[in-house]
């Protein structure tokens, strides 16, 4: 990982109004201005949008999200020090001392609970708010619904103080699935992707394939898995049910692998063949390796879905609708996903593989990507997430 020293760059007065991204355009008068200070360097410490005023305020807030308590605090208290001018140049994310953000006396308490990685549901949080507990920011595992029930609130008016919003510092179009109308109702804390596992107990004779493959060369490599039956009469299914690819890829595809009779959605005994362990290639989520890698240890290979984008699922921090100090809550909300400090330090000290951040900072993903396990396909992932498909999170 880069250890260049760190330099403050120019602070940004507006962003660029008018960007493209995959499939989607930025509308000049419905998305907002900002005015934060942002380095855009893949090294370097960046500021908050807090005035000074508001250095030493009492701030008090709740947050629901896939980190421990001791994450938040650490979260909490860099971005303190990072408002109070007490990180040096010579530190960043990845290797600042975990004693000194301990260390640290701030005014700012922060309350956490912690989710599961794909966020609170509406139920849950429904729930937290009758016992008296609704938290200020939080992880959404359905925006949509959320929003629906009117538990966030927009975030335009506050996210308006930030120029941290470019297409060179985050994925704009992260943030543009999350819009509803002409507001954003949340900002982007991870994503994750949709790509195949392959059992290596049925690799063809051609052995593992590239990571990267047309759908012909797809389809070869499923086709030439072979499809033999145990002696006890259970099956091997080459693809797990097809039909699981539809709006990923095109859908010839799809088809090719039906009319080939390539796709199965069950053993010969009825049961989910990813399960019983007789399934050649599935569709799965980068967010649900560490499921399937303890169920199959060390016997797995991925490849991408051969499609000309990425398929990416945002999960978005919102603020809640009861929050009285939304400025601040925002404001912390933003640090969290956007700076690239907090960013290093989450995945220094949590374990998130196959969730992707929402800043391109490279230095991020180098850290990321020192994964033993999952670190070699996160690192070829980072230069399709510019221009990925993103669509929200739904329960």
């Amino acid at each position: 990982m880069s250890r260049k020293p760190f330099v403050f760059l120019v602070i940004f007065a507006v962003i660029s109004l008018c960007l493209s991204l995959a499939g989607c355009s930025v509308d000049e008068e419905s998305f907002p201005e900002l005015e934060f200070t942002y380095d855009t360097s893949e090294t370097g410490i960046s500021e908050t949008s807090l005035t000074e005023d508001n250095y030493n305020d009492l701030h008090e807030i709740s947050v629901a999200l896939p980190l421990s308590d001791e994450t938040v605090t650490l979260l909490m208290h860099l971005y303190y020090a990072k408002c109070n001018g007490m990180i040096g140049e010579e530190m960043n994310g990845s290797d600042i001392s975990i004693e000194y953000l301990e260390a640290i006396n701030t005014p700012w308490i922060v309350h956490s609970i912690t989710t599961a990685n794909t966020g609170a549901s509406v139920q849950n949080l429904q729930d937290l708010s009758e016992d008296g507990a609704m938290p200020d920011i939080f992880l959404a595992s359905d925006i949509n619904d959320v929003t629906g029930e009117h538990l966030n609130i927009p975030l335009d008016s506050y996210l308006s103080n930030y120029s941290a919003l470019n297409s060179s510092s985050v994925y704009l179009g992260a943030l543009e699935a999350l819009r509803d109308g002409n507001e954003h109702y949340g900002i982007p804390f991870y994503s994750t992707v949709y790509m195949l596992a392959g059992n290596r107990d049925f690799l063809p004779e051609s052995g593992v394939p590239a990571f990267t493959l047309s759908p012909e060369e797809l389809l070869d490599h499923i086709s030439s898995i072979d499809s033999y039956s145990y002696d006890d009469g259970v099956s091997i299914t080459r693809f797990y049910d097809a039909d699981t690819l539809e709006g990923l890829v095109d859908e010839s595809f799809i088809e090719a692998l039906e009319d080939d009779q390539l796709s199965e959605q069950y053993d010969s005994y009825g049961a989910d063949p990813r399960v019983s362990r007789t399934c050649g290639m599935w569709l799965m989520n980068s967010g649900e390796f560490d499921t399937w890698n303890s169920y199959y240890p060390d016997a797995l290979y991925f490849v991408m879905l051969p499609t000309a984008n990425v398929n990416a699922v945002v999960y978005p921090l919102c603020i809640s609708s009861t929050c009285d100090d939304a400025d601040f809550a925002t404001d912390f909300a933003s640090f969290i996903c956007f700076d690239k400090d907090a960013q290093m330090l989450i995945h220094r000290v949590e374990e998130l593989r196959g969730f992707f951040p929402s800043i391109p900072n490279q230095g991020v993903w180098v850290q990321m990507s020192d994964d033993p396990l999952f670190g070699s396909q996160t690192m070829l992932y980072e230069q399709y997430m510019n221009t990925a498909d993103y669509v929200v999170a739904e329960d």
